[in-house]
């Protein structure tokens, strides 16, 4: 609930600048950066606790670039240092849709390893 609450706020102060699908921007990028390597670990066997504290780590990581421009400096160069998203900020309506397609993918491959081994049978 914490996550939830603290992402309104977040998303209210991206609305209140015009840039909802900037907002949006960031966690595909996280997801699409997180959700191959914890895909990686499940199917190495490995057993991943707290996808949500990693995934919203990422997304925190990518809105870096933002947090600097509120706080006055120039964020363009600092974009492609975290996470490598300033090529998807030009192109922005098209990336989303991209990266929104990928994350639902790698979502649903996710989903389907971490099923308990007695539903994966049937």
């Amino acid at each position: 609930m914490v996550i939830v609450a603290i992402e309104i706020i977040v998303a209210f102060g991206y609305l209140r600048n015009g840039a909802l699908d900037h907002y949006l921007l960031h966690p595909l990028v996280a997801l699409a950066t997180t959700l191959p390597f914890l895909l990686l670990a499940r199917a190495l066997g490995w057993k991943v606790r707290e996808e949500l504290i990693i995934c919203y780590g990422f997304v925190n990581f990518a809105r870096f670039p933002d947090y600097l421009f509120v706080a006055g400096m120039d964020h363009q160069e600092w974009m492609n240092v975290f996470l490598l998203h300033l090529a998807f900020d030009d192109i922005i309506r098209p990336a989303l849709l991209f990266l929104g397609a990928q994350v639902a993918v790698l979502g649903v491959a996710y989903g389907l390893l971490k099923r308990p081994a007695e539903f994966s049978r049937r």
